[in-house]
């Protein structure tokens, strides 16, 4: 039976470990050499447990517990032996050992033979270790550390364990990895671990990768966990193998619990020098995002010929503030600004960027109260198509004011609607626009049968600048709108299955006034695209300058069948088609009025055949047309398989003008190795030069392990009409220390729909 030790040791003295700016070295760990520990075996008897000199009665600040099989004593040399399988307990502090020397006269534990020590989530393997009793220090020969919360491990040379939770080590290793065959090491001459404030410091450091070192650094400084920490971060290597790499040096600045800075400087190859600083704010009832970038004398501009400013600075300014007041208000204030028009075609990260037409400025307030909701707009724009005229600007908007009030009651339903926006353009007509709509309406159920009318009047007045000659300043318009909403719900289940059918036809009337509205200027009204949903709405145009003319009736039908046991839809067919009763007067600019006494057959179907299988389709079909029939159709396929495996399909056809097949997947070869691709087609446009017709390519391998990850991505995205974009980009992720490379998670799932870039 094993015998337990009190042992009462009064503690008058802290141990303060060395600084860390100062080396090391061998003779701070140990003050003695592995062979003193035999000599204290000389000259000893076997413990009682009477013996007075290990009574656990006396008081004491501190205690110490001891486990051992046996238990000599050497009463000379004040050294007691513990042999078998020893312990010493002191709080959360454990340490075990084969063969334990207790030297009182010098407050020393020394241990040998299979030493583990645990304390505070620390774990650590040791042939040998030293246990000071009054600093609490624990010295180790060749230790194995791990901390399973953390999941990081390592091994040293030497290594030291404080009381304040700090350990240093000499000659150690770093990772996040299975310690036995680590993917990826730091590797340090010393190193200081603060597991309380979660951060690693180091000296004369290689980064390796399957052993291959990819990186060195005289000093670096990393977190432990998911503290934010002040410090220099490890430098970002990004650019792409075409271009070069781009060089980021950034320093994190923890400023308090709710604020931080990015301060962020670097190299851009073949551009110059870049500063980028982010600075972020959060509190109780805001939040706020602060960013600029600055690159000076961007030499690639300044040849390209593309440059008609002044200097070739570029840079991007940033400013998002929202707060909520407890009295229901809340703004929004975003501010963004760029150098030129350039500068996506420039610094984009893919086509959506490249294609970018403008960037909206906004000021928002809203507030609600009980049935009311206010809001006041305000929104800007800087644009970065050059090829767009100074009338084809986009408005400004200061503001665009909007109240509206809904009320249900027990025998009708009414709302209120009220917008006043002041519209402003360089060239083109502008004013002020006052709009109001006053609606009623309510809903008669019976069995599997609803019937809504609704009564709504729409008043538009204005105010204009710059008006045409010979067309009045202050023109409007008062529209009556009626609609009739019928439909009624035919639902039977399928006799011997959990399948439901379900069966809906739907009757819409429509009847909108006619009154003439070309003196009235476009400020955000268009042709809405005539799809399964605008059967049912009340105006064909968007926004609030034009009102349909027309009378007239849709008829509709969807069929759905459910999963009862999932309670899940397996399949849904809608199709529908509108019948005018009176010719439409009402048109935007040039576009020709139909007169046509019915619409084109539209139709929508959705196939769910499995939790992560599913198909779409939508279709226009024009019976009357003199050739091909076919207006318009979108057909979308996607599978989703474990983890990150998807597959996508699309093709998207409209007569006389778009004609594109997208094709994107991300799949595993096995557990670590995905590929991933995407080409994205353009049928109508590549006749022009070899690849015309690529609008995107992207071809890439992606692998995983426990803990890294590395990403191998070709891209080519078209700029323009005339352009590509071509790049290889690579990046390496470490996992719970640092990205090397391009962040490309982004970059993949724009490209690749369904595809989840996980936290690393």
């Amino acid at each position: 039976m094993k015998k337990i030790i009190n042992v009462t040791i009064c503690i008058f003295t802290l141990f303060s470990g060395k600084a860390f700016s100062e080396d090391i070295s061998e003779s701070d760990f140990f003050c003695c050499s592995v062979s003193d520990i035999y000599k204290t075996s000389t000259n000893i008897k076997q413990h009682d447990d009477s013996d007075k000199n290990f009574d656990a009665s006396e008081p004491s600040r501190d205690i110490i517990n001891i486990e051992a099989d046996e238990t000599f004593r050497d009463e000379s040399k004040q050294v007691t032996i513990l042999q078998g399988d020893t312990k010493i307990v002191r709080g959360s502090e454990t340490i075990q050992s084969e063969l334990t020397n207790f030297l009182q006269l010098e407050d020393r534990a020394r241990m040998s033979g299979n030493v583990k020590y645990a304390n505070d989530g620390l774990e650590v393997l040791s042939p040998y270790a030293e246990y000071n009793t009054k600093s609490s220090r624990t010295d180790f020969l060749s230790p194995e550390y791990k901390y399973p919360e953390l999941e990081i491990s390592g091994k040293a040379l030497y290594g030291v364990r404080l009381k304040n939770k700090k350990m240093f080590l000499k000659n150690s290793t770093y990772t996040t990895c299975n310690i036995l065959n680590p993917d990826w090491n730091l590797i340090g001459g010393t190193t200081e671990l603060d597991f309380e404030k979660g951060v690693g410091k180091s000296k004369n450091v290689f980064v390796t990768v399957k052993g291959v070192p990819v990186f060195y650094s005289p000093y670096m400084q990393f977190s432990l966990d998911d503290q934010r920490k002040t410090g220099f971060l490890v430098p970002d290597f990004s650019g792409s193998w075409v271009k070069g790499p781009d060089v980021m040096a950034p320093f994190y600045w923890n400023i308090a619990e709710n604020m931080d800075m990015l301060i962020n400087p670097g190299y851009v190859q073949e551009r110059g020098s870049l500063l980028e600083t982010t600075y972020r704010y959060l509190n109780k009832n805001s939040s706020g995002t602060l960013f600029f970038s600055y690159l000076d004398d961007d030499s690639t501009y300044k040849g390209s010929g593309k440059n008609t400013r002044d200097n070739s600075d570029r840079y991007n300014f940033f400013f998002n503030h929202e707060h909520v007041f407890a009295n229901n208000l809340k703004i929004d204030l975003l501010y963004d600004k760029f150098s030129d028009e350039d500068y996506f075609d420039d610094f984009g990260s893919g086509i959506n960027d490249s294609s970018t037409t403008y960037r909206t400025r906004h000021a928002k307030f809203d507030y609600s109260l009980n049935d009311w909701s206010i809001s006041a707009h305000f929104k800007g724009y800087q644009t970065f198509d050059k090829t767009l005229s100074n009338t084809s600007q986009p408005y400004d908007i200061l503001p665009d004011i909007n109240i509206h009030k809904r009320v249900d009651r027990e025998l009708f339903n009414y709302d209120l609607n009220l917008n006043i926006a002041e519209w402003d353009h360089i060239s083109k007509v502008d004013g002020t626009r006052t709009d109001v709509q006053i609606g009623i309406d309510k809903t008669f159920y019976s069995t599997g049968l609803s019937i809504t009318p609704r009564l709504k009047m729409q008043h538009t007045d204005y105010d204009l600048n710059k008006q045409v000659a010979g067309l009045t300043s202050t023109p409007s318009k008062t529209i009556p709108i009626f609609t009739l909403d019928n439909e009624i719900t035919f639902s039977k289940q399928i006799k011997n299955s959990n399948l439901a059918h379900q069966i809906k036809p739907r009757l819409f009337y429509l009847y909108s006034g006619e009154e003439n509205q070309s003196d009235i200027p476009i400020f955000d009204s268009g042709e809405n695209e005539f799809t399964y949903s605008q059967l049912f709405r009340d105006n064909s145009f968007s926004g609030r300058d034009r009102n349909i003319d027309t009378n007239q009736l849709t008829l509709s039908v969807s069929s759905s069948f459910y999963d009862l046991e999932d309670y899940r839809e397996l399949f849904t067919a809608s199709i529908g088609q509108v019948f005018y009763f009176e010719d439409r007067n009402v048109s935007i600019g040039n576009n020709q009025i139909n007169k046509r006494a019915n619409s084109n057959i539209v139709a929508e179907l959705q196939f769910n055949p499995s939790l992560n299988m599913s198909f779409q389709s939508t279709f226009m079909y024009d019976g009357k047309a003199s050739g091909k029939k076919t207006e318009r159709n979108i057909h979308t396929f996607q599978y989703r398989g474990k983890g990150n495996n998807v597959i996508n399909a699309s093709y998207r056809y409209r007569k006389n003008d778009i004609e594109q097949g997208d094709l994107s997947f991300a799949w595993g070869l096995n557990d670590r190795l995905n590929i991933l691709g995407r080409w994205n087609y353009d049928f109508k446009n590549n006749i022009n030069a070899k690849d015309a017709g690529d609008i995107e390519t992207l071809a890439g391998l992606e692998y995983e392990s426990c803990c890294w990850k590395a990403r191998l991505v070709h891209r080519r995205f078209k700029i323009n009409d005339d352009s590509y974009e071509k790049n290889i980009q690579f990046q390496i992720m470490l996992k719970g220390f640092t990205d090397v490379g391009t962040p490309l998670g982004n970059v993949i799932s724009d490209s690749i729909r369904g595809y989840v870039d996980r936290d690393y």
